[in-house]
């Protein structure tokens, strides 16, 4: 297949009330036409949805509301279709034409003291190749450390010996960055470590931000390029976006 894969990662801060119907809405215009709703109604160009998206923090009014309707009018297949369980929130991956969803599932991590899971999808590309796509949140603060390290290493297992690609909200901090020793490799790293893509969650009322969001890959992926689309008014996280050559 000789077009790239392109991929888009958002925490979509569901979890933050405020305003929530109005952000979740704006996400969805951001991803499947750049937010550019005057362009694509007067018939302007726009630039054309990512193939893959995975999203963090996502939640039931948001799903049903939200991303289940925009998605599907879009038409991306999506996993999970609605809550998991008795989850209070959870994350969600899509995939559209030419691209479809095959096989799906979600489990619960090892260690997890804030109940957080890997969900991932195979999806199949019109010449029968075949690719994994996870993504997940990490556990979260500073007392989430030793779960996080278990938690990397339990994709990095997930994704070895496979053509896979690992989309999400690691919440690693630099320092536990180190302590991993992964066979996955960082597409930002392999990227040169371009600044555009460095930090992608702030603090609130801080201008230094953290690279929690990553998109690692295994096997033949290769990426060819990365940035990030800040929207703070949306979340406290940037999408994170990449293109991948397969």
């Amino acid at each position: 297949m000789s077009e790239p894969l392109r991929v888009l990662t958002w925490n979509t801060d569901g979890l933050n009330t405020t305003r929530l119907g109005a952000r979740m809405e704006k996400i969805c215009l951001e991803i499947l036409i750049g937010g550019d709703l005057r362009a694509a109604l007067e018939g302007r160009p726009v630039p054309p949805p990512p193939h893959v998206v995975a999203l963090q923090e996502v939640v039931h009014v948001a799903m049903r509301g939200y991303f289940a309707k925009h998605l599907s009018a879009a038409g991306f297949s999506f996993y999970p279709e609605d809550r998991p369980g008795i989850s209070e929130y959870w994350e969600l991956l899509a995939v559209r034409p030419p691209w479809r969803l095959v096989h799906a599932e979600r489990r619960p991590f090892d260690f997890s003291p804030l109940g957080r899971a890997l969900t991932e999808i195979t999806i199949e590309g019109p010449d029968g190749r075949t690719l994994r796509v996870l993504t997940a949140h990490l556990e979260s603060l500073r007392s989430g450390h030793q779960p996080r390290l278990s938690q990397a290493a339990e994709i990095d297992e997930a994704m070895r010996g496979r053509d896979a690609i690992f989309l999400g909200d690691t919440n690693l901090r630099d320092a536990e960055t180190r302590e991993l020793a992964l066979e996955a490799r960082d597409a930002w790293a392999e990227l040169g470590g371009p600044k555009r893509a460095r930090d992608t969650w702030w603090p609130e009322e801080s201008d230094r931000g953290f690279r929690f969001d990553r998109v690692w890959l295994s096997g033949a992926p290769k990426p060819l390029s990365m940035k990030t689309r800040r929207r703070s008014k949306l979340s406290d996280h940037a999408a994170l976006e990449a293109t991948i050559q397969l």
